[in-house]
């Protein structure tokens, strides 16, 4: 049916569709903006995680340090179960970050991680590293020492031998310490901070066998 004026009742306004289109655009923005929003609150989260993380490293360390000069070797491995599991809660949270900044930027730094994991070089040490402890088989005998001669040599040895144990504990206190900073100041790189506790654990089990 045709009115006076040629026009359709039912037909559709353009002015009327340009309207539908500009709400659906300002929707579609308005949504873009919130996920965005959520985005970087999450990447906030995780920022705020990993300064936790490394505020809590360098407060292990503190202790850490104590343990080792009281020689306190009990103390440790619960020490390192506390780096474990902060390690493993902050490698989740970067997963996380990971799949935010894809969103975001269309980044990804798997990559990049892996490079980062590669390029750390983890130092090892173990008790064939450590300085040998010298036994009687390793003083010389002339053959023709008195009593009072083999007497001085006993204590010669004994001498040396609390030397080179000392020097064994401290090195092994020392790869100990390094490479749990080193783990500590890497939670950021979810990869190689896990390589780096596994050898503190390694470097412990050492450690603690010098001082025992």
């Amino acid at each position: 049916m045709t009115t006076m004026y040629g026009t359709k009742p039912d037909a559709e306004i353009p002015g009327d569709r340009e309207d539908d289109d500009l709400d659906e655009s300002l929707r579609n923005i308005e949504q873009a903006v919130r996920t965005a929003q959520r985005a970087f609150d999450e990447i906030g989260r995780c920022n705020r995680l990993l300064d936790h993380a490394q505020e809590s490293g360098d407060e292990a360390i503190r202790e850490l340090d104590e343990l080792l000069r009281r020689r306190e070797h009990p103390a440790v491995p619960a020490l390192l179960d506390r780096l474990d599991a902060l390690a493993a809660e902050v490698a989740r949270s970067e997963a996380d970050r990971v799949v935010v900044r894809r969103i975001l930027f269309g980044e990804d730094e798997d990559d990049e991680l892996a490079d980062a994991v590669g390029a750390c070089a983890v130092p090892r040490l173990t008790a064939d590293d450590l300085p040998r402890v010298p036994t009687v088989h390793d003083v010389e005998d002339p053959g023709d020492s008195t009593l009072e001669d083999m007497w001085e040599r006993d204590q010669a040895l004994a001498s040396r031998q609390h030397e080179v144990r000392r020097e064994r504990t401290q090195i092994a206190a020392d790869h100990l310490r390094a490479v749990t900073v080193r783990a500590a100041d890497s939670f950021g790189t979810p990869g190689a901070t896990a390589a780096l506790l596994a050898e503190a654990r390694r470097a412990y089990g050492l450690w603690a066998s010098c001082v025992r």
